[in-house]
């Protein structure tokens, strides 16, 4: 009769989903910011009821962190508007 041991490998570390205001801590933005870039679609965002007319949005830190490393240019609402004269 022989024993066999099995080895179990842990399960990887689940990252935590964050608040708008940790999101916009790690941007170093407003929260009303970040909360508009979701709505229009400029950063990835998980909403907590996807039917809800009013969306309470959580983020993952390294989706944020990925997409801003894979911005080749800025979004077109990230451009300052003409001074006027």
């Amino acid at each position: 009769m022989s024993t066999q041991t099995a080895f179990v490998t842990p399960p990887e570390p689940v990252e935590p989903f964050v608040d708008p205001q940790t999101a916009a801590n790690y941007l170093q933005t407003t929260r009303r910011q970040v909360l508009q870039m979701v709505r229009e679609g400029l950063i990835p965002g998980h909403p907590l009821d996807p039917h809800a007319k009013k969306k309470d949005w959580r983020f993952l830190l390294s989706e944020l962190h990925a997409y801003m490393l894979s911005c080749d240019e800025r979004p077109p609402g990230a451009r300052k508007p003409p001074r006027r004269v």
